[in-house]
């Protein structure tokens, strides 16, 4: 009995010994599949697509591509024997770059290498970087673009620190058809900046600098207060969890639910003192972004003095506004640049003639799905203390 199990023991251990040699596959012959026949080229920007007529062997597996990009990075595209092309990534600037195409089969072995010249059109981010426009804004600039590609890349602005040095102030990752992005904090003197954009392969195009004048304006701070005239009550859910209060906490993570229903409706508080409004932002509440009870579609209106109605008498529009999605994605669906987008806060622009106010006045007109009440994690004006 004891012989018997020790040759089980053997028998088990020559067995998985053999399982574990088998793993992948076998190779069952030496014979190497036919060279790729008819390779053509299409060119586009950044790359190529190269179709060809593949060689009938039966137990052909791939068709790899081999080349380099332009910082000498060798490398490798795959496609499996049911295609008839592949496309090849990563270039900068347009230039002849050799492929070698070469077919694998089952058994490991590859055929002889056929070499084909491709041309790259100019990556997307040169035609990219045209298309930014940049304009000055309030404490910084704004900065538009068109990325028809919907190419990942990452525009990045640069402006000089206290010893003269260009650093990088503010980086914008997208792959969004358009584009806008601002960039803030900076007294109202010449200041230079510059753009420039990159791509995830490392290609760089050069730094566009130009002098700018931001506009003057400050933060509202310290003196907001609930407040609320004849004919707008004030609703929050749950009070005190969720009270207005919540708007100005400094925490994003809080978030006033506001429970008047239906749309449209309107809450007012007190900014505390009269200003001259540039913008404002709005950051969403942080858990259910772009969905529930964040808002969609609103209305800001303002006044100087507490001697207003719900009918909108002594009241004066600053704008009408949409909430944006950067990537367009359905509902439901966001990207890593939309979650950054909401993190940051949305801003919004108030009418370069809008007069002075005190009294603010949200006119909430629709939710991004629906949701009968709103949230607001948190709010900041900007502008000129009068």
């Amino acid at each position: 009995m004891k012989k018997y199990y020790i040759l089980l023991l053997l028998f088990t251990l020559f067995f998985y010994s053999c399982k574990e040699d088998q793993r992948g596959q076998y190779p069952v012959d030496s014979v190497p599949p036919g060279e790729i026949k008819s390779p053509a080229v299409v060119n586009v920007p950044g790359g190529a697509i190269i179709s060809y007529v593949i060689p009938d062997d039966e137990d052909l597996l791939y068709v790899k591509a081999i080349y380099k990009l332009d910082n000498g990075e060798v490398m490798e595209q795959k496609a499996s024997a049911y295609a008839s092309s592949l496309e090849i990534v990563g270039f900068g600037k347009s230039r002849d770059v050799s492929v070698t195409l070469i077919a694998g089969d089952r058994s490991k072995n590859e055929s002889k290498p056929v070499v084909v010249t491709a041309h790259p059109l100019d990556s997307p981010i040169y035609s990219i970087l045209k298309s930014v426009n940049t304009n000055i804004d309030f404490g910084g600039i704004r900065l538009t673009w068109a990325n028809p590609l919907k190419a990942d890349v990452v525009l990045s602005v640069v402006t000089t620190n206290e010893v003269g040095e260009f650093v990088v102030a503010q980086s914008f990752y997208t792959n969004s058809e358009t584009g806008t992005g601002n960039v803030r904090g900076y007294a109202s003197v010449d200041r230079v900046f510059g753009v420039y954009l990159r791509d995830r392969w490392g290609n760089l195009t050069d730094t566009i600098k130009n002098t700018y004048l931001p506009l003057f304006e400050q933060e509202v701070k310290g003196k907001f207060a609930r407040w609320n005239p004849i004919g707008i009550p004030y609703g929050a859910y749950q009070s005190p969890t969720y009270d207005i209060e919540k708007i100005w906490d400094n925490d994003i993570t809080t978030f006033y639910l506001n429970a008047n229903t239906p749309f449209p409706y309107s809450f007012t508080f007190d900014l505390g003192m009269l200003v001259k409004l540039s913008r404002f932002t709005v950051w969403q509440r942080q858990s259910t972004l772009y969905s529930t009870q964040n808002i969609n579609k609103f209305q800001l209106w303002g006044s100087a003095t507490p001697n207003v109605t719900d009918d909108f008498a002594g009241w004066t529009i600053i704008g009408d506004y949409t909430a944006r999605k950067p990537s367009g994605s359905p509902l439901g669906t966001n990207t890593a640049e939309d979650i950054a987008y909401a993190a940051a806060g949305e801003d919004y622009t108030a009418k370069a003639d809008s007069p002075p106010i005190r009294y603010v006045r949200f006119v909430i007109q629709a939710s991004w799905t629906g949701a009968g009440s709103t949230a607001f994690a948190q709010m900041k004006f900007y502008g000129s203390l009068q």
